[in-house]
């Protein structure tokens, strides 16, 4: 199977060497590989600007983390779990299906004609698929709903309680350092029979991932670009300077670079990040094994707002012009052992994506596709996808449900000492904002919460211009009223007024 898919890039590939060149080489490329890490490493140390050297710092971490995926082990172990005869399967029902459609309608050229799991169902569009692009399509889509876990806080090994309460960081053990996981998190177990502490090692070691498959956007990415290497595509690790990452994958087919987003299962919606989600990009680097490339215009249409937010990164005179000489020079330095046809194949692409790149200047909203359907951010809690600024446009629904929660967090006193009679055994079910939120132990929803919650819903829908203090305010006096008539008739319910609520 590895052996089909490297034929698809059969054209880009030198000529065939024996093992003692081919081992050569490798070596040899490692050694380059080493010394473009030496490099930026030189160029941070020896700059002036403190902005500077902290870009630097970056560039160094990208490149470093693609070193990775070079590593013949490191392939190994990615294709032993990647289901790739059912991959290809369903890549040939996704050729047959678009191939099929595009014959309907008559057409013949284009973009790639898929959105996530199948054919995007906003627009239909029906553009051939080329076997290559849908088995990475498919890949995205398992990696996505199959293989890999998102982890907001993990899970406390000991007892399995999900949540713990963070409590900070701390210091990786050798073998979490081994892994290359710099940064530990720390969270306490919030079971009363258990209590311990639970750690998350921010792994950033690619094979180590493949084993733990769990994480945020970090390690989801850097587990599916290796996995895209491990087939034979050509991809790059790509750095959001506003902390996001995702993977860009060389179609031969299209002859452009696919946006491939792992955690969103979206692939060639390089808008959605300013578009869906509403971030504010500044810098967007691209990372591969001979390429490092600023890819910050394919992903922006507020050139604007982005050449302010890149000045106040780096706002030295002369600093874009430093930006561009040290990705340069990195990038010549990666391909010094490339063989004569693949250096032109590079130098053709680089032209091409820099046409491209330098072309997107020149497009505002009005060129955005109007059948395109950007979403904000999906994966995360809604609370931390809030607090990142990456909810966009999201349903309605999922903005209410955080306002919502947000409202009875910060009324949370006001429920204690007003909603229940001093002393009420009741109380203690409202002290924490779990109980708020979720069912008790016995699985029986807080019936007084509940009560908040749906008044609080039914007036932030109907009177758009209440603050969601005010509808909780509000939601509390109703709820305390109901009380009262409880207290007093033993009715179980909520008084006539809040017979509009809609469930």
């Amino acid at each position: 199977s590895r052996a089909r898919f490297l034929c698809w890039h059969a054209s880009e590939i030198p000529r065939t060497m024996d093992a003692d060149e081919l081992f050569a080489r490798q070596l040899q490329e490692e050694e380059d590989r080493a010394s473009v890490v030496e490099l930026m490493r030189a160029e941070s140390a020896a700059s002036s600007s403190s902005q500077r050297t902290e870009f630097a710092k970056r560039l160094d971490g990208g490149y470093r983390t693609v070193l990775a995926y070079g590593k013949p082990e490191a392939r190994a172990v990615a294709l032993a779990v990647i289901p790739l005869a059912r991959l290809e399967r369903e890549a040939d029902e996704l050729v047959a299906r678009t191939a099929g459609k595009a014959s309907e309608v008559g057409t013949t050229s284009g973009d790639d004609g898929t959105s996530g799991d199948e054919a995007s169902s906003s627009s239909e569009k029906t553009v051939p698929i080329s076997r290559a692009d849908a088995v990475l399509r498919r890949l995205l889509w398992w990696f996505k709903n199959e293989f890999f876990t998102w982890c907001d806080a993990p899970v406390c090994v000991a007892c399995g309680t999900a949540k713990p309460t963070p409590i900070g960081t701390g210091q990786p053990t050798v073998d979490e350092s081994k892994h290359g996981a710099s940064r530990i998190e720390l969270f306490r177990c919030v079971a009363e029979t258990c209590g311990r502490e639970v750690r998350f090692p921010r792994f950033n070691d690619p094979v180590k991932l493949l084993s733990t498959k769990t994480g945020r956007c970090g390690e989801w990415a850097n587990a599916f670009t290796l996995l895209c290497v491990s087939l034979g595509y050509e991809a790059r690790w790509v750095l959001d300077w506003t902390d996001h990452v995702w993977t860009e994958v060389w179609s031969v087919h299209q002859n452009k670079w696919l946006h491939c987003d792992s955690c969103e299962n979206v692939c060639d919606e390089p808008l959605l990040y300013e578009k869906g989600w509403g971030k504010k990009l500044s810098f967007v680097v691209a990372f591969g094994v001979d390429n490092v490339c600023d890819v910050t215009r394919r992903y922006i249409i507020d050139h604007k707002g982005n050449e302010t937010r890149r000045r106040a990164l780096l706002s030295g005179p002369g600093d874009e012009q430093w930006l561009v000489e040290t990705i340069a020079t990195a990038r010549s330095v990666s391909r010094r052992m490339c063989s004569p046809a693949r250096a032109k194949v590079l130098a053709t692409r680089d032209a091409c994506e820099a046409s491209e790149l330098s072309g997107t200047a020149i497009v505002d909203a009005t060129g955005i596709r109007e059948e395109t359907s950007l979403k904000g951010r999906t994966t995360g809690s809604v609370q931390w996808r809030a607090a990142r600024g990456e909810l966009g446009d999201l349903a309605d629904a999922e903005k209410l449900a955080l306002r919502v929660k947000e409202a009875l967090q910060e009324t949370k006193a006001d429920l204690e000492k007003q909603l229940l009679p001093k002393g009420d055994k009741e109380t203690t079910n409202l002290t924490t904002s779990a109980a708020l939120a979720k069912p008790n132990r016995e699985g029986k929803t807080d019936r007084v919460a509940e009560a908040v919650r749906l008044e609080f819903t039914r007036l932030t829908a109907t009177d758009r211009g209440m603050s969601p203090n005010e509808a909780a305010a509000k939601a509390l006096s109703t709820v305390r009223r109901a009380l009262r008539v409880k207290g007093k008739t033993g009715c179980t319910g909520i008084r006539s007024d809040r017979s509009s609520v809609s469930n």
